[in-house]
């Protein structure tokens, strides 16, 4: 069994055995019939994954190229237009995607956005691996997406709102922080996504490759999707994938979907899980 489906099935059992239900509130998020999305949670759940194999599920099939392409549009293009996704087919922001084509100042956009930094003009992604080369000891090596200033320019707000990034022993150690995760859709496409990133950040700084910790203040399960989940993680697991990345890219603007490989990923067939919104 693949270790992140022994993860992600304790977390889902965890949850649908000791959580709480926000039925007594308002919630925000509804079905596409109108009816009030409800979910049963539990409060600040951590994930850590010794990165020893890919962290992807088995038990469905998670569409890891839409993952990356998601990741390089965030990382990579690092902008909130839309066009990105639509050229290569992938429709997981629909819902949010605004009359412009784009979903405000969000993600892309913050992680884009010029800044000023020791007198110089850059960017959060460029500054982030410019100080992991230079300044290896820091404890100030943070991306934050979570810009108050523009979250009302945000279509949504952003769930994994910040990343912290730690060097010990020329290892790299990523720690993600998440203020709410979608264990059924979301939480599958994060932890593999942040993963993804890892690597290629190790890549291009030269560090080796560290553990990869997810630290989730609200981990919910909607309640549409308690009975998928339940069959979902009655399914025997397969062994971890492998995950090929272009070893000839040295700079994170260079990479595109060409350079990832996701080698002998077995998985049983998808599940529908309805999307709230």
């Amino acid at each position: 069994m693949g270790k992140a489906d022994k993860i992600y099935s304790e977390l889902v059992i965890d949850i649908l055995e000791n959580g709480d239900w926000d039925k007594d509130q308002y919630v925000r998020t509804t079905w596409s019939d109108g009816t009030p999305a409800y979910t049963k949670s539990l409060i600040t759940k951590q994930l850590k994954f010794e990165n020893s194999e890919v962290p992807i599920l088995t038990t469905k099939r998670v569409p890891w190229k839409s993952a990356i392409h998601e990741l390089l549009w965030f990382y990579v293009k690092r902008t909130s237009d839309c066009t990105y996704l639509d050229d290569n087919k992938v429709k997981i922001w629909k819902e949010w995607t605004n009359t412009n084509n784009n979903i405000g100042k969000a993600y892309g956009y913050q992680l884009g956005k010029p800044i000023m930094l020791n007198g110089m003009i850059t960017n959060q992604v460029h500054n982030l691996i410019e100080q992991l080369i230079n300044n290896p000891a820091s404890r100030r090596h943070v991306i934050s997406l979570w810009n108050i200033d523009d979250l009302d320019q945000m279509e949504l707000y952003p769930c994994v709102w910040n990343n912290q990034w730690l060097i010990k022993q020329e290892v790299l150690h990523l720690v993600v922080n998440a203020r709410s995760n979608d264990i059924g859709l979301g939480n599958p496409f994060n932890v593999f996504q942040y993963y993804v990133l890892q690597r290629m950040i190790s890549q291009v700084t030269g560090y080796k490759l560290g553990t990869l910790t997810l630290n989730i203040n609200d981990a919910h399960i909607y309640e549409r999707h308690i009975d998928p989940l339940k069959e979902q993680i009655q399914r025997d697991a397969y062994p971890a994938p492998e995950l090929w990345i272009n070893p000839e890219i040295k700079k994170i603007d260079d990479f595109t979907i060409n350079d990832f490989e996701l080698i002998n990923y077995k998985y049983h067939p998808s599940i529908k899980m309805e999307i709230a919104v």
